[in-house]
C-alpha cells in the first residue's frame, strides 16, 4: 500500500513539473475577468482586445486605446489575491450592466 502512494505522489509530481517546464501556462480567475472586461471594454471603442498591461494597469486594444484597470495593479503586476479577484469581478459585473 505504502509502495502504491509512493508511486502515485511521484507520477503526480512528474506530470506537475512537465507541465511548468513545457511552458503551459495557468490561466488565474483575474486573468479571464480582466479578458473579459476588455472585449467588452474594447468592443465600446469599436476595437478588440488585445492584452492588459500590468505596468500601465491598462486593457489594450487593437486601436491603440488604453482604458485603465481598477486599481488592481501592484508593483507592475496584478496579484490575484481573492481581494483583487472580487475587485475584478465587481467591476466586469458594473461594465456588464453598463452596456445591457
Amino acid at each position: 500500500m505504502q509502495l502504491v502512494v509512493f508511486a502515485v505522489v511521484l507520477i503526480l509530481t512528474a506530470l506537475l513539473n512537465a507541465g511548468a517546464l513545457s511552458g503551459t501556462q495557468y490561466i488565474s480567475n483575474c486573468d479571464g475577468y480582466i479578458s473579459q472586461a476588455g472585449e467588452l471594454v474594447c468592443g465600446t471603442l469599436h476595437s478588440n482586445y488585445l492584452n492588459y498591461d500590468p505596468k500601465r494597469c491598462t486593457l489594450v486594444c487593437t486601436n491603440g486605446e488604453r482604458p485603465k484597470l481598477p486599481d488592481v495593479c501592484s508593483g507592475g503586476k496584478v496579484n490575484c489575491t481573492s481581494e483583487v479577484e472580487k475587485k475584478i469581478e465587481d467591476w466586469v459585473l458594473r461594465i456588464q450592466e453598463q452596456y445591457r
